[in-house]
C-alpha cells in the first residue's frame, strides 16, 4: 500500500495513485483544480513563444492566401444568412433589462426556445421560473411595471 502524502493545497492526508510517483494533489475539485491552474502556469511560462509561434504561421499562410476568405464566403451564398441567424440567437440569449421588464414571461420563454448557454441543471430551474410566472403573471404585459407588486405580496388575491 502506498505512504500517505499531504495535500500541498489544503493539507489533508490522502494516499496517492499508486501508478503515480509525484502526485501532490489529493482529489477534491478545489484542490484539482488549483493543481491544474499551477501545472498550465509553468507549462506558459516555459512555453512563452508557443503562442507567438502560433500566430506568426496563421499570419504566413494568410498572406499566402490572401483571398482565402472572400473565395469561401463566394462559394456559399448561404453563409450571410447563417451567420445573420446565428448572431440573432446569440443575441437572443443576452439579458436586456427593457426586454425582461417589458414582458417577463415571454423572455424567459424566449430563453427556453433558443436554449440558453447554460448547464442542465439551470435550464430545469430557468422552466421552472417560466412555468410559476405563467402561473401567477395574470397582468397584461404592458401593466406591468418594476413597482408593480409581485405574486408574493400581501395584495396578491388567489
Amino acid at each position: 500500500m502506498a505512504k500517505e502524502k499531504r495535500c500541498v493545497f489544503c493539507g489533508d492526508a490522502f494516499t496517492p495513485d499508486p501508478r503515480t510517483q509525484h502526485q501532490i494533489a489529493c482529489a477534491k475539485p478545489a484542490c484539482r483544480k488549483k493543481r491544474k491552474r499551477q501545472a498550465d502556469a509553468i507549462w506558459r511560462r516555459n512555453n512563452r513563444d508557443w503562442f507567438e509561434g502560433r500566430r506568426s504561421k496563421f499570419r504566413q499562410w494568410a498572406a499566402a492566401y490572401p483571398d482565402y476568405w472572400r473565395k469561401s464566403r463566394a462559394s456559399r451564398p448561404d453563409y450571410r444568412e447563417r451567420e445573420k441567424e446565428r448572431m440573432r440567437l446569440r443575441r437572443a440569449r443576452v439579458a436586456k433589462q427593457d426586454a425582461i421588464r417589458r414582458d417577463p414571461v415571454e423572455y424567459l420563454q424566449g430563453l427556453r426556445l433558443v436554449g440558453c448557454v447554460a448547464k442542465q441543471d439551470a435550464m430545469v430551474r430557468l422552466d421552472g421560473i417560466v412555468d410559476y410566472l405563467e402561473a401567477w403573471v395574470v397582468a397584461k404585459p404592458n401593466d406591468m411595471a418594476p413597482s408593480t407588486a409581485g405574486p408574493l405580496s400581501s395584495t396578491h388575491e388567489s
